[in-house]
C-alpha cells in the first residue's frame, strides 16, 4: 500500500543532498492528481452536454408525437375512467386486457419502407400502459370505446351494493344469572345437618 511518503519526490529527503541527482520510480503526487482532476472535469463536461442533448431530443419527440399521453379521470363515486391518446395506432393494433385488478393496454405497430434508391427501413412501435382498478369498481363490467380523434376511453362502473331487505332482528334474552352470595360447600352443609 502506498502512503504519502512513497509519492513524495526523492529530492525532498536529506539523503538526496548527499547523493546528488537521483531519479525515483514514483511520479510526483501533484502530477498524478492534477491529471486525474483534468480527466474528471472533461468527463463531467461531456456528461453535462450529453444530458442536455438528451433533454432537448426528448422535448422535440414529445412535441412531434403527443400520442403517448394519458388523462386519467377517476371520478368521485362514478367508477373508473381513463382516456388514452392512441391516434398513431389502428384499432386492430390495440388490445385491452384485465389482469387481476389491473387494466393493461398494449399497442403494437410495424412499418416497413423501401425508397426509390432501394434503402429499406423498419420501424416497430410499442405502447404499453397499466392502470390499477380500485376495489370499489366492477372490473368485469369494463368497456372500451375509440373516438374518431384517436382517444381510447376505458371505463368501469362502481360496484353496486345489493340492497338489503328490511327485517326485524330478534333480541335474545339470556337466563337469569345466579345471585352472588356466600359460598357454601356441600360437605359443610351435610355436617351441620347431622
Amino acid at each position: 500500500m502506498l502512503c504519502r511518503m512513497h509519492l513524495a519526490p526523492f529530492a525532498s529527503s536529506s539523503l538526496a543532498t548527499r547523493l546528488g541527482t537521483v531519479r525515483t520510480l514514483w511520479p510526483h503526487a501533484e502530477t498524478i492528481f492534477t491529471e486525474l482532476q483534468q480527466e474528471m472535469e472533461k468527463a463531467r463536461e461531456f456528461m453535462s452536454s450529453f444530458e442536455q442533448l438528451l433533454t432537448n431530443q426528448a422535448a422535440t419527440t414529445m412535441e412531434r408525437a403527443p400520442g403517448t399521453s394519458a388523462a386519467p379521470t377517476l371520478g368521485s363515486g362514478e367508477g373508473f375512467s381513463v382516456c388514452q391518446d392512441v391516434k398513431n395506432f389502428a384499432p386492430e393494433q390495440l388490445s385491452v386486457k384485465v389482469v387481476g385488478r389491473k387494466v393493461v393496454l398494449v399497442g403494437q405497430k410495424e412499418t416497413q419502407n423501401v425508397d426509390e434508391k432501394g434503402s429499406f427501413s423498419y420501424k416497430y412501435e410499442v405502447l404499453k400502459r397499466e392502470w390499477d382498478v380500485p376495489e370499489e369498481v366492477d372490473a368485469e363490467a369494463l368497456t372500451c370505446s375509440l373516438t374518431k380523434e384517436g382517444q381510447l376511453r376505458i371505463e368501469a362502473p362502481r360496484l353496486a351494493l345489493p340492497g338489503a331487505p328490511e327485517r326485524n332482528v330478534p333480541i335474545q334474552v339470556s337466563p337469569a344469572a345466579p345471585q352472588p352470595g356466600p359460598a357454601v360447600e356441600d360437605g359443610a352443609t351435610n355436617k351441620t345437618q347431622a
